[in-house]
């Protein structure tokens, strides 16, 4: 096993992220009959939660390789966090996302001094160019979600709300390419905690729990949700590892639930969230919890959306 250290982890990113707001929604509490939590990751700095992940392989990351310059690829959120973290750093990056990515993540990364690169229906398919593109310049090829290093930074997510609400009973995290779910496990067990860490991803996009019944690394064939942060269609086998390892509880939620979520969130909160982001939301409104759960937080991952699709949604 990969060695891990969140809290020293959580030391060298302190002074490059935020330690996001941790607030009680009465809406989302009244709903659950119970009190919940949404942890905004959203109010992280690019407006996600994978700055974390990101910043923690660059400030990591060994000068030779770092000299060459980085490539990744992205749906969005983690090339926001590899732009930000090349900047802070000095390291030239490029960034290849899908050609449908979001045109608010498209800018956020190029005024961060990002190279972007459009190519590709998807993020496997963006993924493949950038592994191509790397050879052929030479670039340090960066993976999404399955590096130590960046679920070590996302784990710092966990040691953040057991600091600040050590009552929580469940977390709810969005799951894609299974990053902050594997980060928030690892966690767990370094700070010795009896906390439920519970996976939550769209039913079109299912590559993680499709992969753990079938005991192995599995490609989905096709992919359908709105939720383009999430829509991955081979999980990390680092991550695979990790929550097969633990094996969290997991849940499914389908389209009209993440849209529903996010329109709760939009309307009786104010709160912006991409879909991706309310995913977690999405499972909570969906599920019937023990009655033993009485502190839950939910993971609010980011809010990079365009706002002509929060036209559409009101």
């Amino acid at each position: 096993m990969t060695n891990f250290n969140i809290r020293e982890c959580a030391k060298r990113l302190s002074p490059y992220i935020i330690k996001t707001p941790l607030v009680e929604i009465e809406a989302l509490s009244e709903r659950a009959g119970r009190k919940v939590y949404l942890k905004l990751e959203s109010m992280q700095r690019t407006g996600a939660f994978k700055f974390r992940g990101a910043m923690n392989y660059m400030l990591t990351l060994d000068p030779a390789e770092a000299k060459k310059g980085v490539i990744t690829a992205s749906s969005g959120n983690h090339g926001l966090g590899m732009s930000l973290g090349g900047k802070l750093r000095g390291i030239k990056c490029t960034v290849v996302m899908p050609v449908s990515a979001p045109l608010t993540k498209q800018n956020r990364a190029k005024s961060y001094g990002a190279t972007l690169v459009l190519h590709g229906a998807d993020y496997d398919e963006a993924q493949e160019y950038a592994k191509k593109l790397s050879l052929e310049h030479n670039y340090t090829y960066v993976p999404s979600f399955n590096h130590p290093a960046i679920i070590e930074g996302q784990g710092t997510i966990l040691a953040e709300v057991l600091t600040e609400l050590p009552q929580t009973d469940m977390v709810i995290a969005p799951v894609g390419g299974g990053g902050l779910l594997s980060g928030l496990l690892i966690a767990k067990e370094q700070l010795n905690s009896d906390v439920k860490i519970v996976g939550v991803e769209p039913v079109g996009a299912a590559s993680m729990q499709t992969s753990l019944k079938a005991g192995q690394l599995t490609t989905l064939a096709a992919m359908q949700t709105i939720a383009d942060g999430v829509a991955v269609r081979t999980p990390g086998n680092l991550n695979l590892d990790i929550v097969g390892r633990f094996n969290p509880e997991m849940w499914c939620i389908d389209d009209t639930e993440i849209r529903e979520a996010q329109k709760l969130l939009l309307s009786e909160t104010k709160l912006i969230a991409e879909t991706a982001g309310v995913v977690s939301v999405a499972g909570l409104l969906a599920a019937k919890l023990p009655q033993e759960i009485k502190t839950v937080v939910c993971v609010i991952s980011g809010a990079n959306v365009d706002l002509s699709s929060l036209q559409g949604l009101v």
